[in-house]
């Protein structure tokens, strides 16, 4: 942040004094932005004018009926009990009820309050709580119920952005589970621990809780699946809301609706495994612990393997193709494959002896493409030549690290409803190049967490779960030859280069596909060293006009991508406000 680093806010007054006041004023906002009260003023400001929607719609009849409940069990002192009754107390709306309920062993001793109803009766578990709240919420007539414990506060205005949520998103009233953003409990900080979260992804759920911390329970359908087969019920709140988004998408309410510890997002690992276990019992071969409290699902791959076409666009630079084609042939466990190289006017001997060599392998077809260097062209006229049910576009600067990379892209691969399987690259010095693609970023796309280390967990472990994405980089890249033939594969016109794997994604996504990024499959990517970089003298004209093309087809000057928080600086490709 500027207003804490002399020497960057020193450069803003030179700016200034240069007359370059719009660069001055735009790095003086995003440092301003940065800062503690900046981000409490944010909230401070979107809250009211929910309130202020919430209010003038109620007198209209139009404002849902939101309930709170707060279970009290074991553990907890009587100052974190009070402090959260306090917080569903002084909602800037009004709530439709606050319950409470106790567990075993919990001591809570409240003041007669005519707005809360103490439930009566000792739950062992918490879900059986929050059933009890649902049948009673549903009783009164209630529509939603926001449950939280002594560990966390609710908002100032949870309640109202849930609400004006529901006012101002139409497709939401269907929705049954919306959840909010979180900010650490204590003090003001130089970098507010704010938990800036995606919209609805059922692949990273399933990776990690982003859901139960701050939520909100849509009765009627929690209603039915709780009165459901009790073989079939839920252990769990976030179990709860896996089972509840099986079937639709839960909402996501721009706003912070609950403040929590800082490191209570990755202490619930147990709980959460558990959930994810009994979820996908039938569709997972392996659910382990993942790093930082996540959830590392493994997926069944099908019996024989489908064949896969590696596909390697490649000029000279032999000692590159050398180290990436036995890397394939070699260091892959993935029996079924083949590996179609696409040569693009190669003319060093070395390159020309080693490809001839390499084609004697029953495994390797070696194409030519004598024409000058078009990326998207050399790679939809190299699938044209395979053979493979799945397609694996990789490029000849990848080195292989561990065997299991093709199996993990494959076992995401196969699901239904996936388009593109992107994985986890490192630079040489095993810091972040690739981790997923966010459109918008720099009015364009960029590649999110670039630059961290290999080990840092990035934005609430972002680095290190399996999730989804808008799109993912053809350096390494899996996808069905159905889907890929069915968008047209790369664009060959106007995306010769640039952006053509991330235009190929976006319009897999229009059909209704999800692109998914596999960090289980995790390789090093030696960027641009056979063709150069784009921003060279040589080659930014051409470019500059596939950006061009690109930002006009997906409108990435204004588009916020799903996975990129609208807080989040467009400017950065680490996750920051």
């Amino acid at each position: 942040m500027a207003l804490a680093r002399p020497l960057r806010m020193a450069q803003i007054l030179g700016w200034r004094l240069l007359r370059k006041r719009k660069r001055a004023r735009t790095q003086l906002e995003r440092a301003i932005a940065g800062l503690p009260f900046a981000q409490h003023r944010w909230n401070k400001e979107a809250g009211v004018a929910d309130t202020e929607l919430v209010v003038e719609t109620s007198h209209a009849g139009r404002s849902s009926l939101m309930a709170v409940h707060l279970h009290v069990s074991s553990g907890y002192s009587r100052k974190e009990i009070a402090a959260a009754v306090q917080s569903a107390l002084k909602q800037s709306v009004e709530s439709a009820g606050i319950f409470v309920t106790q567990g075993s062993g919990a001591a809570y001793e409240m003041s007669p309050n005519p707005e809360i109803t103490l439930i009566q009766g000792i739950y062992q578990t918490r879900l059986e709580a929050i059933s009890a709240c649902i049948a009673l919420a549903k009783r009164r007539g209630i529509q939603w119920l926001v449950p939280f414990d002594p560990s966390s506060r609710l908002s100032r205005y949870s309640l109202a952005s849930y609400s004006a949520h529901l006012l101002r998103q139409e497709q939401a009233r269907n929705a049954p589970v919306l959840y909010g953003d979180e900010i650490g409990l204590g003090r003001l900080r130089a970098t507010p621990a704010m938990w800036l979260k995606p919209d609805w992804d059922g692949r990273m759920a399933l990776s990690q809780d982003y859901l139960s911390s701050a939520c909100a329970l849509a009765i009627e359908p929690a209603s039915q699946l709780l009165l459901g087969d009790e073989t079939q019920l839920p252990h769990s709140l976030f179990e709860l809301v896996l089972r509840l988004c099986e079937g639709s998408a839960a909402s996501h309410v721009g706003r912070v609706t609950s403040h929590t510890e800082p490191e209570a997002w990755r202490e619930k690992g147990g709980e959460t495994l558990d959930a994810v276990r009994r979820v996908t019992r039938s569709k997972a071969e392996t659910v382990e612990a993942g790093p930082f409290g996540t959830v590392k699902v493994i997926y069944e791959t099908p019996t024989p393997l489908p064949k896969v076409s590696v596909v390697v666009a490649t000029r000279d630079r032999v000692e590159l193709l050398r180290t990436c084609v036995d890397g394939v042939l070699h260091a892959t466990n993935y029996a079924n494959l083949e590996l179609v190289v696409a040569d693009n006017e190669s003319v060093e001997p070395e390159t020309l002896d080693y490809m001839e060599t390499i084609a004697n392998d029953p495994r390797v077809k070696v194409v030519r493409w004598p024409h000058p260097f078009n990326y998207s062209a050399i790679n939809n006229f190299a699938v044209r030549q395979s053979s493979g049910e799945y397609i694996c576009l990789l490029n000849n600067d990848i080195e292989v690290l561990e065997p299991n990379w093709l199996m993990a892209m494959m076992r995401e691969a196969v699901r239904p409803g996936v388009g593109a399987v992107g994985a986890r690259l490192l630079y040489p010095d095993r810091t972040i190049q690739h981790a997923g693609v966010a459109i918008g970023i720099g009015n364009a796309a960029g590649h999110a967490h670039r630059g961290l280390p290999e080990k840092e967990p990035g934005f609430f472990a972002q680095t290190l779960i399996a999730r989804g994405a808008s799109a993912v980089t053809a350096a390494c890249l899996v996808v069905a030859r159905q889907h890929f033939d069915s968008v047209g594969g790369l664009d060959e016109s106007e995306l010769a280069v640039a952006y053509n794997d991330v235009d190929f994604c976006l319009k897999l996504r229009a059909k209704g596909l999800q692109n998914i990024y596999s960090p289980e499959a995790t390789l090093i990517h030696y960027e641009s060293k056979s063709r150069g970089l784009d921003f060279a003298p040589e080659h930014l004209d051409r470019y500059l006009k596939e950006l061009a093309a690109f930002q006009k087809r997906w409108s990435t000057m204004r588009v916020v991508d799903p996975w990129h928080h609208p807080r989040f600086d467009r400017s950065s490709e680490i996750y920051c406000v």
